[in-house]
């Protein structure tokens, strides 16, 4: 039977993606090995793996049932670094999760294409470009940021969940996981599973967690000081009630406000905390390195660095990022699975496939080895009790989405200059959070 398949028109800039782009995505065939970084699309087999082969997730009980001639075959993108193809302890499990699936599911089969996880050739892009012209490669199953899962689904090219998960799937979710499901009209167009934040991580020789940076009077703190998104800036800032838009949704910052959290950086630096050289970690993969090399006691960098390499750093814990006033957030990120809005008869499959990874019992298993922090409280009750588990319930509590890329590349260089600004002793902090302010402000 010639598959039926919901059309939805694309605006112009996806169509004329698709053009430009088809090509090279009917191409694109080499099965590869990924590697890290940006690549081009690609693709990588499955591996055909049994429980035992990887580290074993404690989900649904595997009767193994031979495979059916005539078994469907559902299609799943992946970002790089969730690639069951992979080396590491998550990749492992997840190849054994999708492995399981095929085994309970003799009707189904499982393609799994490991795409890039932006521009030309990326996840988003390549969907919408092949979305209506070439709907026979367009995945079942994708896996994306919640950036690209908002682009997709105003583009129509994802389907509403609600059909297929009900209400109180979500209950138990984090509030931040739920801001990540959801579009503005409350449809429900992804499952979250997993999540990444900007923490601080600490010598327990020379501290308990701190709560305040007040009561922290020793040591050495890096952060990524040249990184030019300034996330741990706009932390300590929203952390001090600042906010990002003026009442008529128009990109502001308050330049009171900002002068306080550059004030906190250069008292840092004034009692010996902070030294110079916190201008040249260019991100959070470098300060972690910073502080396993005893660079430094106190660090901010990712949940998952830390979560991938506590055992790794002498007398290592991960903690929130103090905030001056007493109320610290985490600036987060987080991905999701979606079904692709194509092949309707293929739905159902697509969500039972859905299901499964996103049980409470894989993805506890899944987000502990990959080193991620889970979306919901059962994923976490499924962790060993340890000061990691803690360090996670503590983070997603206080998560809190981070901007757009978009607004990130307006604010962050000024906020960026600002801080090498006042460190360097060009200007006050309140003159340097002034010309920050206007620079984000100008047209």
């Amino acid at each position: 039977m010639k598959p039926c398949r919901a059309y939805h028109p694309l605006p112009c800039f996806f169509r004329l993606a698709a053009l430009l782009a088809l090509g090279a995505l009917l191409a694109a065939c080499v099965r590869v090995t990924p590697t890290s970084g940006p690549q081009p699309a690609r693709t990588a087999t499955l591996p055909k793996v049994t429980p035992t082969q990887a580290a074993a997730p404690t989900g649904p009980t595997v009767t193994p049932s031979p495979a059916s001639p005539e078994a469907t075959s559902l299609r799943i993108w992946l970002p790089p670094e969730f690639a069951p193809s992979g080396t590491g302890p998550g990749s492992q499990v997840l190849a054994a999760q999708l492995a399981q699936f095929e085994q309970t599911h003799p009707d189904l089969t499982l393609d799994v294409r490991v795409k890039s996880a932006s521009g030309s050739g990326g996840l988003l892009h390549s969907l919408s470009a092949a979305y209506n012209v070439a709907p026979s490669v367009v995945p079942n199953l994708i896996a994306l940021n919640e950036e690209d899962l908002a682009s997709a689904a105003a583009a129509g090219l994802l389907i509403p969940l609600d059909t297929f998960f009900p209400s109180q799937t979500l209950n138990d979710y984090y509030p931040f996981a739920q801001t990540l499901s959801r579009r503005a009209n409350g449809e429900r167009i992804g499952l979250p599973f997993a999540a990444d934040a900007l923490v601080l991580v600490y010598n327990t020789a020379f501290y308990g967690p701190p709560l305040a940076w007040s009561s922290v009077t020793t040591g050495t703190l890096i952060f990524p000081g040249g990184d030019l998104t300034s996330l741990t800036v706009l932390d300590e800032y929203l952390a001090l009630g600042g906010t990002l838009a003026d009442s008529s949704g128009k990109l502001a910052l308050k330049a009171d406000v900002l002068a306080k959290a550059l004030t906190f950086f250069r008292i840092a630096r004034d009692d010996g905390l902070l030294p110079m050289s916190t201008l040249a970690y260019a991100d959070a993969a470098t300060t972690w390195q910073g502080f396993r090399e005893g660079r430094a006691t106190l660090a901010v960098t990712s949940a998952q660095q830390y979560l991938t390499g506590y055992d790794r750093a002498a007398a290592a814990a991960g903690t929130l990022i103090p905030a001056p006033n007493g109320q610290p957030l985490a600036l987060a990120r987080g991905w999701s699975w979606a079904v692709v809005n194509t092949q309707p008869e293929h739905h159902a499959d697509a969500a039972a496939l859905l299901t499964w990874l996103t049980d409470p019992a894989q993805l506890s298993a899944w987000t502990q080895a990959a080193g991620l922090l889970p979306t919901r409280n059962a994923v976490l009750a499924g962790w060993p009790s340890s000061p990691r588990s803690i360090f996670a319930g503590e983070v997603m509590a206080k998560a809190q989405l981070q901007p757009s890329s978009s607004m990130l590349a307006k604010v962050g260089p000024p906020l960026r200059q600002a801080l090498s600004d006042v460190l360097n002793d060009r200007a006050s902090a309140l003159s340097a959070a002034t010309s920050a302010v206007q620079a984000i402000e100008k047209p």
